[in-house]
């Protein structure tokens, strides 16, 4: 796994998109279903969300080509409406050991990342795939694609 994509699992992806979140829920139902990474494939399914304000929705994954379509959850996306042209995006970083995080003075969980995660390279090919759809609908500029392997 690169350094970068350890960089986004650690740390998680926020961008402002010009589009308002009807329209980017839509784009994620359209292409994430196409999204795979070494006979994985992807699902998001609708979590909490405050209707026309803020939606947080969950990234599953399935070891197809292993012949298991149980769905595991790999991560999140959090959609908050800033105005009625701009979204933001967030993928937030990878959850699991408590941390204490001392300006808000809760307990957030987040997991290491290392070379040898298979759930950080499966969820970082999806963070790789969904940078480089949001680019593919002008909504984000990139230097170029991201690799999603």
């Amino acid at each position: 796994m690169s350094s970068f994509i350890m960089s986004m699992l650690e740390e998680g992806v926020e961008v402002e998109v010009p589009s308002d979140l009807t329209a980017i829920i839509s784009i994620l139902d359209c292409e994430v279903p196409y999204f795979s990474s070494n006979g994985y494939s992807f699902s998001v399914t609708s979590g909490k969300g405050t209707l026309g304000k803020r939606w947080e929705l969950m990234i599953k994954s399935a070891n197809l080509a292993g012949g298991d379509s149980t769905l595991f959850p790999v991560g999140k996306i959090e959609l908050e409406k800033l105005d009625d042209k701009f979204v933001n995006f967030k993928i937030p970083p990878r959850f699991d050991a408590p941390r204490f995080d001392q300006e808000s003075h809760s307990e957030q969980e987040v997991r290491s990342v290392n070379q040898n995660d298979p759930d950080g390279r499966i969820f970082g090919s999806f963070i790789s795939q969904t940078l480089n759809m949001l680019q593919r609908h002008k909504l984000i500029n990139l230097p170029g694609a991201l690799p999603t392997g």
